[in-house]
């Protein structure tokens, strides 16, 4: 059976296990006080599990036409809420920075407790929203039914691409010597990015979470294709990308009931170059968590 055959079937067994009932919409759109500032919260959909998405680094999916498309396909099925982190989207900007992994998932927690949305949460995090989603099953296990992480950012990863990188060499291609520098800046000065996020905590708090058990993790992973780094030579770019889906596969030891789909050619904006793909691995994950 292909990927997507298994995918298609299991989002079927998601929708038949679903009460008739919860096909009814009951729409949150709004801004939540968590303490002297607002998040939005986007929700759609009736049912459980409440899948939560945090998204990619500097993306507020409540406003983001593909995850507004994405949560159009999974809302029928289940009840599904848009997150903008901390100064995106509708989401009032933090009153202090840098900011870290455990203050996205504090907010998010905060957020869904003041709009009365209960849990537990299917968390789908793509890129450094998977780093958050890992940090915020960390924090709050009790409240977290699983994890979809959609081309995630893994607590090694860093680490992963600078050893493959090497250290630096006379003569070496000019795009090995970019990426390097770009990799530990990034890493290192939060001033750097948009959201001014300090990464080396975030890998740390990312990290804590060792396992889910039997709670279901989705690891929903772009295509091995992908190229990372624009302007490497083949070589170098196959040894980063070999390092990435070695990582990926890594996501499968948090929990005994895990599975991975790989996309076919999609690369790391998953929820824009394949939706499809990232709809089917979420509604795998409903079945999953419902026991379908």
């Amino acid at each position: 059976m292909t990927t997507y055959s298994r995918l298609t079937m299991l989002a079927a067994l998601a929708t038949a296990t679903l009460p008739l009932t919860a096909l009814a919409t009951t729409d949150i759109d709004g801004r939540f006080d968590i303490g002297g500032r607002s998040i939005h919260l986007k929700c759609m959909g009736t049912g459980t599990p409440v899948v939560v998405v945090d998204a990619g680094l500097g993306t507020p999916p409540a406003e983001d036409p593909g995850w507004q498309g994405i949560a159009a396909k999974v809302s029928p099925v289940t009840r599904i809420c848009l997150y903008d982190r901390a100064g995106l989207g509708g989401s009032d900007p933090a009153t202090s920075r840098p900011r870290t992994s455990k203050d996205s998932a504090t907010d998010l927690h905060a957020a869904l407790m003041a709009a009365h949305v209960e849990g537990p949460y299917l968390l789908v995090g793509h890129s450094i929203g998977g780093l958050h989603a890992q940090g915020f099953a960390s924090l709050y296990p009790a409240d977290t039914a699983g994890l979809v992480l959609v081309s995630s950012t893994h607590p090694e990863q860093s680490r992963t691409w600078l050893a493959a990188l090497g250290p630096a060499k006379p003569g070496e291609e000019k795009a090995v010597t970019e990426a390097r520098t770009f990799i530990s800046t990034v890493q290192t000065d939060p001033v750097k990015n948009e959201e001014s996020l300090d990464i080396t905590p975030s890998l740390a708090q990312a990290r804590q979470l060792r396992s889910l058990g039997a709670k279901p993790v989705i690891v929903a992973t772009h295509s091995p294709r992908f190229r990372m780094v624009p302007g490497l030579s083949e070589p170098m770019a196959v040894k980063l990308e070999d390092g990435t889906q070695r990582l990926q596969k890594q996501f499968l030891t948090l929990s005994t009931n895990a599975h991975q789909n790989i996309a076919a050619t999609a690369g790391h904006g998953l929820p824009h170059e394949d939706p499809a793909f990232v709809v089917a691995n979420i509604l795998q994950g409903v079945a999953a968590v419902r026991g379908g």
